[in-house]
C-alpha cells in the first residue's frame, strides 16, 4: 500500500467514517475508492484532494531539514 494511501486510511478512521459514505460524499464509486485505499492502491492526486477536503485537511509540503546524499527515492528518468 502506497504511503498516501496509508494516511488516507488513517486519517478516515480516526473520523470514524466509511468508506461508502465518503465516496458517496465526494463522488466517487464506492468500488473504485475502495480499491485505490487498498493494498496496492494508488489513489489519483484529484481523488486525494477530494477525500483531504471533504475531511477539512490542507495538503502541504515541507521540505525536509537534511537531505543525506545518494540516500534519495528518486524515480528513474522516463526517455
Amino acid at each position: 500500500m502506497s504511503r498516501i494511501s496509508v494516511m488516507l486510511k488513517k486519517l478516515i478512521d480516526k473520523e470514524t467514517l466509511s468508506i461508502r459514505g465518503i465516496a458517496k460524499a465526494i463522488g466517487i464509486d464506492h468500488a473504485s475508492l475502495s480499491r485505490s485505499l487498498k493494498d496496492g492502491g494508488n489513489p489519483e492526486s484529484r481523488t486525494i484532494e477530494r477525500i483531504l477536503d471533504y475531511l477539512g485537511y490542507d495538503l502541504k509540503f515541507t521540505r525536509r531539514k537534511e537531505v543525506k546524499p545518494g540516500k534519495s527515492k528518486q524515480s528513474k528518468t522516463r526517455r
